[in-house]
Formats: structure tokens, C-alpha cells, sequence
């Protein structure tokens, strides 16, 4: 989104050159106005946002992992950290399987295992484990 807005602000700052004084002046201050929000939206308020998202979609993660593997225990990462969307994609890894990555999406409540693979990065099947937590 950064490059775009430079484009805009790039392409209303030769726009202005070719406009009178008076609506010139105007123009640079919706500007500026305009780059000051942005800067405030990317720094501070999205990361908040994705945050919030992320967190409520760990809680909802931990609740099904609960649920579906009372007796054992995990640790869960994010991969979802600079988008804004409905579906979170969260890694877990279990710690009676330290070998094998699952991937889990969270959208609103429904939460789906949609892949898994070793930490090392081959495919389950390649490398001859057989998965303890498969959905």
C-alpha cells in the first residue's frame, strides 16, 4: 500500500504545478493531511488491528486444539502478520510431535487443519513420519 500512496502523492504533486497559486496551496495541505493519516494507519493502528485479529484466532485455536487433544500440549505461531483478513493462517506445533509443522485456518469459529509438513520443510509423506494429529 506504501508504493501506491507514493504514486498518488507523486502523481498530485505534478498535478499541482500545473494548477493556480492559490488552489496550489490547498492542494499540498490535503496532501500532507492525506500522508500524515497514512503514516499514522501503517505504524500504529494496523498492527493494532492484526494484533486483535491474530489473538481472538489463537483463543478460538486453542479452544479446538483443547478440545480435540485434551492430554497433550502445543505451541502456536502466527504467519499472518502484516494482513488484515477474515481467515487467519496459525502454525502448531505439538510437543509430542516436534518434528511436524500443522497448519490450522481460523475464520470467525470454524477452524480447519488445511496442511503439515516437517520443520526441516519436506512434505509428511516424504519423510516417513506418520502424523499423531492429521484432521
Amino acid at each position: 500500500m506504501g508504493y501506491f500512496l507514493l504514486q498518488y502523492v507523486f502523481l498530485q504533486w505534478v498535478i499541482t504545478f500545473l494548477l493556480p497559486k492559490k488552489v496550489r496551496k490547498f492542494v499540498w495541505v490535503i496532501l500532507g493531511i492525506i500522508l500524515i493519516c497514512s503514516y499514522i494507519y501503517q505504524g500504529a493502528i494496523r498492527p493494532l488491528i492484526i494484533g486483535q485479529q491474530t489473538g481472538k484466532a489463537i483463543e478460538v485455536l486453542e479452544g479446538h486444539l483443547k478440545e480435540k487433544y485434551p492430554m497433550d500440549s502445543w505451541g502456536i505461531t502466527d504467519t499472518d502478520d502484516f494482513k488484515i483478513e477474515p481467515v487467519i493462517n496459525l502454525h502448531v506445533i505439538f510437543d509430542s510431535e516436534p518434528k511436524v509443522v500443522y497448519e490450522y485456518t481460523v475464520e470467525d469459529t470454524v477452524v480447519r487443519q488445511v496442511s503439515m509438513w516437517t520443520v526441516s520443510g519436506t512434505s509428511v509423506e516424504e519423510s516417513g513420519n506418520e502424523p499423531q494429529h492429521a484432521e
